[in-house]
């Protein structure tokens, strides 16, 4: 009996450790062959072969072995883009060692706690299937809160989801305590069932939690996606307009000069103030030159006609900044997002409607600021936003500030919100390896 109880917890030990390190790789790297098949079956063989080498009690030959079959599937079957096959093989040998580190802390601190309570089992079967349990949990636990953060860093989590990872495992650890209370009577099959039940049900409800992470995340960049898709739309269709209205007028150019010339010839001060009114008729086409970058000139001149017809006051002081640098796309998304949310805070407040933008050069950086009045405070913690503030087109500017290896800074300062933004110029090599939002 006793057999099969070192046999059912080596097999729980192997499945959880297997089950961590193809996730590693999986998340991390890229696999070489499309066969679902292989990738399938290796995990199974892997577990088996492990559990086979682990009742050998040799914990020098376990060790060796994991290290030995992990570093032979990184190398041969996974691989990344930068072509590192030696780190990625030490990626995944540091996190085995890691494991092992874990579980070593684990079985320490379950029997302190149990030597603390005076609830040390008679049973060495009962121990050991108490410290496998709780050590597992513990792995599982540093892996999917700690761990996979140090090299994903694209899920978002709050502090509500903290505090349930926190209430899951302390409540997994108050049921392994509970197994201390099982005596050498009961049936070896009630305890395998019991720490069965308890590990792979918070490995499960840890891997259900992740899975909706990772959800979360891609449910963001669709709305980023989605968000941006629209401000491209409204741009296009202000441009659009503009479009049909100078076809409009040009359609009607020729007659135009004729008349003109008709005029010059017999009523000279009628010719000029014709001219004027021509003048005065293709002015709304041509955007106001605040820089040399055309897609700019055109989305300020759109969001400054956008203030004015709400009647609030707009401050444009952008010193003929060069921003070629930056992408098209990430002039209308950052620029875009900043004036409207700035806008549409501003239209809030029933006096002093104001927003300002102010653009300057410092150094090898853009400095940006945007100001603007509102309704009611927002708290700022260490200038950041709440993440219960955040709409999609905060995280739009967010992201387009860090694809410049940027930051990004809010302040509220006397009924004013404030948000300033240091951008770092790039060469067209770097601009070209940024990724769309």
């Amino acid at each position: 009996m006793d057999k099969i109880i070192l046999l059912f917890c080596s097999l729980i030990s192997c499945i959880i450790i297997v089950n961590i390190l193809f996730q590693f790789l999986n998340d991390r790297f890229v696999k070489v062959y499309d066969n679902k098949i292989l990738y399938g079956i290796l995990p199974a063989g892997s577990v088996l072969l492990l559990t086979g080498v682990n009742m050998l009690m040799l914990p020098v030959l376990n060790l060796i072995m994991h290290l030995v079959l992990f570093g032979i599937v990184s190398y041969f079957l996974y691989f990344d883009h930068n072509d590192r096959s030696f780190i990625r093989v030490m990626e995944v040998e540091v996190l085995y060692i890691v494991i092992v580190v874990t579980e070593t802390l684990g079985v320490l601190l379950i029997d302190f706690l149990l030597n603390k309570l005076g609830r040390i089992p008679e049973s060495p079967e009962i121990l050991q299937s108490i410290e496998t349990a709780f050590s597992k949990m513990m792995v599982l636990f540093l892996y999917y809160v700690v761990f996979s953060r140090l090299w994903k860093k694209t899920v978002l989590r709050t502090r509500m989801q903290y505090v349930l990872y926190s209430i899951m495992f302390v409540y997994s650890a108050v049921n392994v305590l509970a197994i201390s209370y099982i005596t050498k009577k009961e049936s070896p099959v009630i305890l395998m069932l019991i720490v069965g039940s308890i590990t792979f049900s918070n490995m499960y409800m840890l891997y259900f939690i992740k899975f909706c992470d990772e959800r979360n995340y891609y449910k963001m960049q669709i709305d980023m996606m989605e968000q941006q898709e629209k401000l491209q739309y409204e741009n296009i269709k202000m441009q659009r307009e503009k479009y049909d209205e100078a076809m409009r007028i040009l359609h009607d150019v020729d007659k135009h000069i004729k008349q003109i010339e008709e005029l010059y010839q017999q009523h000279r001060s009628e010719a000029i103030t014709y001219t004027r009114q021509i003048n005065d008729m293709l002015k709304p086409l041509l955007p106001f030159q605040y820089s040399r970058n055309p897609v700019w000139n055109c989305l300020l001149s759109d969001k400054n006609k956008m203030a004015e017809r709400q009647d609030i006051k707009f401050e444009i002081e952008v010193s003929m900044v060069d921003i070629d640098f930056m992408r098209p796309i990430d002039v209308t998304t950052l620029f875009g997002n900043l004036i409207d949310n700035a806008i549409i805070a501003a239209s809030k407040c029933e006096t002093d409607k104001y927003v300002g933008l102010f653009v300057h050069d410092f150094n090898e950086m853009v400095a940006i600021r945007v100001t603007n009045t509102i309704s009611e405070a927002i708290p700022v913690e260490n200038g950041k936003m709440p993440g219960s503030k955040k709409g999609i087109g905060l995280l739009n500017i967010e992201r387009c500030v860090e694809a410049y290896g940027g930051s990004i800074i809010y302040k509220y300062i006397e009924k004013l919100f404030v948000c300033d933004i240091v951008l770092n110029r790039t060469d067209n090599e770097q601009k070209e390896r940024q990724t769309s939002f």
